[in-house]
């Protein structure tokens, strides 16, 4: 607990971001990664192959992108920055571990950004009683990108801004909640195919509730988001009894793709 309330306290974030709870969520993710490295490893050891693989397709030289960068655990970051000119790490939190780490390479650098564009217009929303706005993901400085990678990030984002919504908005009619959620979903598809020549994805597309063995209930993670099917897919046991329930696993489906186009039109 020390060592969680010492990153907490000083780790450089944005005010909006910390009262939002991405730095809790960054702390609290670094956390049970240290607690169950030994059942995550099949997880981290799958993206990292993929995300080789799905480099090697880039031509090299260019410049990378890695939204939802986070702690780095899934990014094997030594080898885009050995095969990319310039590797860009946006996240609205940077930890002091990934800091450490883009230190050590002189072409990576670290951007802090709201890649859904939507967090600070939701804020004034929330704060006036406006609708719920549309998401406006940013440009990101500079030529486009021969590589952008998502990583475990397309099911995470509404979460957290849904939390506010709940909080600060609670007669938010259940229609138009939906489909804030599945507007950010939709958008950040679209946003990495236009930053980007190759749009690489994974991210969790189920989560499984388990106990001996067997699956006790099942939810989709993608927001009613319509996808190809994946090029790869694994199982990740995010958090085995009794991390969050006493008699129950939770196990996560993930889907990875190469090159995630957008749908035309979007």
């Amino acid at each position: 607990m020390l060592r969680e309330a010492f990153e907490y306290l000083t780790t450089p974030c944005p005010p909006l971001a910390r009262r939002y709870g991405y730095l809790a969520e960054a702390v609290a993710l670094g956390a049970r990664h240290r607690r169950q490295r030994q059942a995550w490893a099949p997880h981290v050891d799958a993206c990292r192959r993929f995300v080789q693989e799905a480099a090697e397709r880039a031509p090299q030289g260019g410049r990378a992108l890695v939204a939802g960068s986070g702690l780095l655990i899934e990014v094997p970051l030594p080898l885009l920055a050995e095969r990319f000119g310039e590797v860009v790490l946006v996240d609205i939190v940077h930890t002091h571990t990934a800091r450490l780490q883009a230190r050590r390479h002189p072409n990576v650098r670290l951007l802090t950004l709201d890649v859904t564009g939507a967090l600070a217009p939701l804020d004034a929303a929330l704060s006036d009683g406006s609708p719920l706005p549309l998401p406006s993901p940013p440009n990101v400085p500079g030529e486009r990108f021969a590589f952008a990678l998502s990583c475990n990030l397309l099911s995470q984002l509404p979460l957290l801004p849904l939390d506010a919504i709940d909080r600060k908005a609670p007669n938010t009619p259940e229609a138009e909640r939906d489909r804030f959620a599945r507007t950010l979903a939709q958008t950040h598809r679209s946003w990495l195919s236009r930053v980007a020549e190759q749009a690489t994805l994974f991210t969790d597309t189920e989560s499984l509730w388990m106990e001996s063995g067997a699956v006790q209930e099942r939810e989709t993670s993608l927001w009613g988001l319509d996808l190809p099917s994946p090029d790869r897919v694994w199982d990740w046991d995010i958090a085995p009894a009794p991390e969050e329930d006493r008699r129950r696993s939770l196990r996560h489906r993930v889907g990875a793709w190469f090159n995630l186009a957008a749908p035309v039109g979007t």
